[in-house]
């Protein structure tokens, strides 16, 4: 009977130590804390997207000289495009791409011997391209950094006079180099901005065929004259928005874009008539060609 009593108590005893040693568990800093019972990330992840919309409202515009004479073609083009961006937080880099097409062109020539200028309508104007920037300085409200990238332009007003002087319009290849910068302004905007030049430009094609006064030149009567054009330039783009978070997944844009090229090395010109288009005369180089497109951008963008 003893015996029974004494292990009753041992029993008893060591119970009351285990709860005592439970209830002062978090007295001991140095002890480790116990298990959660769902198994959580150990960090967010570091990478995030973007994909959206841009309508760009554009005016563009190619100008050749050719002894001494300045020919123009300028139009008003409306783009829409489709965007995406992968960002990489841990790294601080991105990759993005942009596509549009023009769906909507109008335009005029003009010329220094020209009375006034000649309308028309229609053309294929479009780009696409990808950059990867990397933005290692600053902090969680400012970032800056560089960029690196490839942008091909098609552009090609009055595609609609393809059937009487056939045309194909320019290409461009070109490489971009730059600075990007990004600044937060609160929780509910911030402002994005990039300036790239294009140290090369790969242009091939031709130009529209401007219209002239009739000139007689290698036995024939022209009324247009074409670039022909196969050669490198160089020039210069830019970026600036403002964005707005009406809501945390949405993000809703504003600004502007422009690009120039200047260039390129070697062009000829093809004389015309439109009414004997079959005839044609080719004459020497021409003095210069630059390229511009500059207008407004509007986005929406979804965040995730």
């Amino acid at each position: 009977m003893k015996q029974v009593a004494l292990s009753a108590l041992v029993l008893l005893s060591s119970a009351a130590t285990q709860q005592v040693l439970a209830a002062d568990y978090g007295a001991f800093p140095g002890l480790r804390p116990s298990y959660p019972d769902q198994w959580q990330p150990e960090a967010d992840d570091p990478l995030s997207f973007e994909a959206g919309v841009r309508y760009w409202y554009s005016r563009g515009g190619q100008q050749l000289s050719l002894n001494g004479e300045t020919l123009r073609t300028n139009d008003t083009s409306h783009i829409l495009e489709g965007h995406f961006r992968i960002n990489d937080d841990y790294t601080g880099s991105y990759v993005k791409g942009t596509g549009g097409y023009a769906f909507a062109t109008e335009g005029t020539y003009s010329s220094n011997l020209l009375p006034g200028d000649v309308g028309f309508t229609g053309g294929q104007i479009g780009h696409v391209g990808a950059d990867f920037g990397y933005m290692p300085f600053g902090n969680e409200t400012f970032r800056v950094g560089g960029l690196v990238g490839y942008q091909y332009l098609k552009e090609s007003p009055d595609k609609a006079r393809a059937d009487i002087l056939k045309f194909d319009g320019l290409h461009v290849h070109a490489l971009r180099l730059g600075v990007t910068a990004k600044a937060e302004l609160s929780t509910f905007a911030d402002i994005t901005a990039e300036v790239a030049g294009v140290p090369y430009a790969w242009v091939t094609g031709t130009t529209p065929s401007y219209v002239i006064p009739n000139t007689a030149i290698g036995g024939m009567t022209a009324n247009r004259v074409t670039g022909s054009i196969d050669g490198a330039a160089y020039g210069a783009s830019g970026e600036l928005m403002l964005g707005l978070h009406p809501t945390e997944n949405l993000t809703v844009r504003v600004g502007g874009r422009g690009w120039w090229l200047n260039g390129p090395a070697s062009a000829n010109t093809t004389y015309s008539n439109t009414a004997t288009p079959n005839v044609t005369y080719t004459a020497g180089t021409v003095d210069n060609l630059s390229l511009f497109r500059y207008g407004a951008l509007l986005e929406v963008t979804g965040r995730f």
